[in-house]
């Protein structure tokens, strides 16, 4: 399991990015950063920072999905995961998403608040590749660490990324322990499971070099 940062393509963010002890990160974009995908490879490839993962801009399908092509564009260019999401798609539109013919590796996203049920009937039984975002499974499942742990068992070949953030019922991405899921049984239950992709820890960069110390602790 390799522990990894998060951060825009911008010079100061990589930069500091690397300040605090993350030479791997996910990269966060939005449309300007792939209008300027010149600067933005220029910017990574100037840094000190390896690029693991692109999380896609938060798109709608229908008028800007020339901007999942260009995230494509980005990984190839990176050799680097693709996760695939936006608040503007649902998991029922996978089947349209699957005709963009992305080339690089990708896993969908499991949504706020979309049960276990719903990502395995429209993610995982499909066949897709799923990035686990923890805390949107809190927001969806009462019981949200057995149901951590079990979709890490059963699907285990098909997780390749794990989005790791604390969060309530309403607002994900907080720093460990400002929310109110368990971060350490959590912790532990990814630990514990066969998991061996990357850990984002997505919660934001000021936050972020705390989060590893914490999610180190959890294990000691």
């Amino acid at each position: 399991m390799e522990v990894v940062g998060k951060c825009p393509p911008e010079v100061e963010e990589l930069k500091r990015s690397r300040e605090r002890g993350f030479d791997k990160v996910e990269l966060y974009t939005q449309k300007k950063h792939l209008d300027k995908m010149d600067e933005t490879l220029e910017n990574i490839r100037e840094s000190e920072v390896e690029v693991v993962s692109v999380h896609t801009p938060h798109v709608h399908i229908d008028d800007d999905k020339a901007y999942f092509w260009l995230a494509d564009y980005l990984c190839n260019e990176l050799d680097a995961y693709l996760v695939f999401h936006s608040q503007y798609i649902h998991h029922t539109h996978i089947p349209m998403l699957e005709e963009l013919d992305i080339k690089s590796d990708y896993g969908y996203e499991n949504n706020p608040g979309c049960s276990l049920r719903h990502v395995e009937e429209n993610i995982l039984k499909q066949g897709h590749d799923m990035v686990l975002d923890t805390a949107h499974f809190y927001m969806a499942e009462e019981d949200y660490v057995r149901e951590i742990g079990y979709v890490l068992d059963e699907y285990s070949g098909q997780i390749n990324l794990i989005h790791l953030c604390d969060s309530t019922l309403q607002e994900d991405g907080l720093g460990f322990e400002k929310g109110s899921m368990d971060m350490e049984k959590v912790s532990r239950v990814i630990n514990d499971s066969d998991f061996d992709g990357i850990l984002v820890l997505e919660v934001m960069p000021e936050n972020q070099e705390e989060a590893r110390h914490k999610f180190e602790g959890y294990l000691d």
